[in-house]
């Protein structure tokens, strides 16, 4: 019986402390225009890479008063992109969303990439992340976020510059501007 409940606490203490684990859904091809702009990635030199949010809305009146929200509709990406802007990974957590910390691992990534913490509302869009030996986060280490909205689509672009190689200096290559 102890040993029965030892082994539960065990479990239970392994599930909370758990990650949840990002997996890319790139494939290659052709990407969405939205994915190109600038305002998620800028060219960057070598060894340097951007990891990007892209977060956006639509509510569209349907005029049912027992339903408001019924014409709302949104979500969110997380991009990687090379130092060239070709994009590397698609990460969102649908359907495997079990919180924060949120963790990528990738053959082309020389350390784990860890999201900390998140804001993924459209005008309020936030991230921050550990990768290497650097914490990076938006509105520091030269990270920022811009409107990318359209008609009736809220929508914004956050990025950040990072070391793929994971060992942050001093100096960047080429100053990142957001």
């Amino acid at each position: 019986m102890i040993f029965s409940r030892l082994f539960a606490t065990a479990g239970l203490l392994t599930l909370a402390s758990a990650t949840c684990q990002l997996s890319n859904a790139y494939t290659g091809g052709d990407i969405p225009d939205t994915y190109k702009s600038d305002k998620l990635c800028l060219p960057q030199g070598e060894g340097d890479w951007t990891f990007s949010l892209y977060t956006s809305a639509v509510d569209v009146p349907t005029f049912n008063g027992g339903n408001p929200n019924a014409g709302y509709a949104g979500g969110f990406t997380y991009l990687m992109y090379d130092n060239a802007c070709n994009l590397r990974g698609l990460y969102g957590p649908s359907g495997n969303n079990c919180g924060i910390p949120f963790v990528i691992e990738e053959n082309y990534l020389a350390q784990v990439l860890t999201i900390t913490s998140e804001n993924t509302g459209v005008g309020g869009a936030y991230f921050s992340f550990d990768y290497g030996n650097g914490e990076f986060s938006i509105n520091n280490n030269q990270c920022g976020c811009q409107d990318m909205s359209s008609g009736l689509q809220g929508a914004q672009g956050c990025k950040c510059a990072f070391p793929v190689s994971g060992v942050l200096s001093k100096k960047r290559s080429i100053e990142f501007e957001a």
